[in-house]
């Protein structure tokens, strides 16, 4: 196999891991909600740690996207990326 089918099929592969990471944030930040809709933590740390680890799965999803929306398009459009 040629590198751009092993980085198309990575690229698949990783779909439902995105999937996954912006279902199980979406399900925590749900949780911490009350009845008025705010977001509400036992404690200053808590409230850190969360939008921390939050922001930090948020992020290195979009890039994970990106990566594979790059992935997807080098191998569908060779010619256009100068892949071999």
């Amino acid at each position: 196999m040629d590198d751009n089918e092993y980085n198309f099929l990575i690229a698949l592969a990783l779909i439902p891991a995105v999937v996954g990471l912006q279902i199980w944030v979406r399900n925590r930040r749900r949780r911490h909600r009350n009845e008025t809709g705010q977001l509400e933590f036992g404690s200053l740390g808590a409230t850190l740690f969360s939008i921390v680890i939050e922001g930090l799965v948020v992020m290195s999803s979009f890039v994970l996207v990106i990566w594979i929306m790059g992935g997807i398009l080098r191998y569908l459009f060779p010619m256009v990326f100068n892949a071999k």
